[in-house]
């Protein structure tokens, strides 16, 4: 199965997203037990702060492509179903020999399988942003 680009850019905002907080937490410990100089502190925390607001930024835009993707995977499940119900009544009416009915059924179905499981992962990798 192809990968697709929102999947990389999803783990990689996240980490860095993470880490860009886990530094922040370690400065305000070493701050309060008097282990750094407010100066220092506020310097560097700046720094992070700004890191920190860029990668929202970016989870933001990436929460919004990735929302995007899910209501096209929507539709195109949609569509497949359509296609294969279309498939299923001209089967039914004999207008289609049973190896192109075979054929094609299988076609839409791994289709619809393979859009399904994309669609559920964008929500669940959402769900993971929120």
């Amino acid at each position: 199965m192809m990968l697709s680009s929102w999947r990389s850019s999803f783990e990689k905002v996240r980490l860095e997203l993470e880490l860009a907080k886990r530094k922040k937490q370690a400065l305000d410990e070493l701050l309060a037990k008097n282990r750094m100089s407010r100066p220092t502190y506020e310097h560097l925390v700046k720094s992070l702060n700004e890191n920190i607001v860029e990668f929202e930024s970016h989870k933001k835009t990436l929460q919004q492509k990735m929302s995007e993707r899910a209501e096209e995977l929507k539709n195109q499940a949609e569509l497949l179903k359509m296609f294969l119900a279309t498939l299923e009544m001209k089967n039914i009416a004999k207008e289609v020999k049973s190896d192109t009915y075979e054929k094609n059924k299988q076609i839409f179905e791994l289709g619809l399988v393979a859009t399904e499981n994309e669609l559920a992962e964008i929500n669940a990798a959402l769900t993971k942003m929120s």
